[in-house]
Formats: structure tokens, sequence, C-alpha cells
């Protein structure tokens, strides 16, 4: 049970860093020196760095757990991103994603009763 909270615990960091990296890239600028533009893309860089934590912590839960079992719940990551790009960079969710969305909720529960 302990390696299920590591798993959700790397999977929502990833997520964040996802996000993390998508609002620095929104931010790097066009002119300046590559220190300046490391600056401004401050998230960008903090989305690397919690993205290395992620990956830590999968490493460490897949001492001890299937990886059939643990890999399908990285989906749980695509859910956290679709979310917050919603309300955070105001991306249009279209029916059609809310059914790829529908599906990989419905694959989540699935593995995760077996």
């Amino acid at each position: 049970m302990k390696e299920l909270y590591i798993i959700l615990l790397s999977v929502f960091i990833g997520a964040v860093g996802q996000v993390g990296l998508k609002y620095g890239a929104m931010r790097i600028p066009d002119t300046g020196s590559l220190w300046e533009k490391a600056i401004a893309a401050w998230p960008l860089i903090a989305g690397l760095a919690l993205y290395g934590v992620s990956t830590l912590l999968w490493i460490y839960a897949l001492r001890t757990v299937e990886l059939s079992y643990a890999y399908p719940l990285i989906s749980l990551g695509y859910i956290l991103v679709f979310i917050a790009s919603y309300f955070i960079f105001h991306e249009s969710i279209s029916l059609l994603r809310l059914g790829g969305l529908a599906l990989i909720v419905s694959g989540i529960i699935l593995v995760a009763k077996s």
C-alpha cells in the first residue's frame, strides 16, 4: 500500500512538473542572454527539477510493484495535466477529448481493481 502512495505522489509531482515546463516555455523571451532567459523561465527549471524528483520516486516504487500494475497508473498524470491545462492555460476541451479522458479513467479503474 505504501508503494501505491509513492506511485501516486510520483505521478502528481510529474504532472506538476509538466505544467511547470509548459508555463516556463511560454515565458522564454525571444531576446537576451541565456542567463536572462533562464531567470525569466524559472518555472521551466522548476518543472525539470520536479520531473527528476518524480522519476526518483517512480524508481523507488518499482522496486516492489509489478510494472504491469504500476505503469498504467501514470495515466493519472494525463488527467491531472488535462485539468490543469483547462484552468491554468485556458485550453479548450472538446467532446472528443472528454471521451478520450473517460476511456483513460475507465482503464485506470480496471487496472486498479486487478
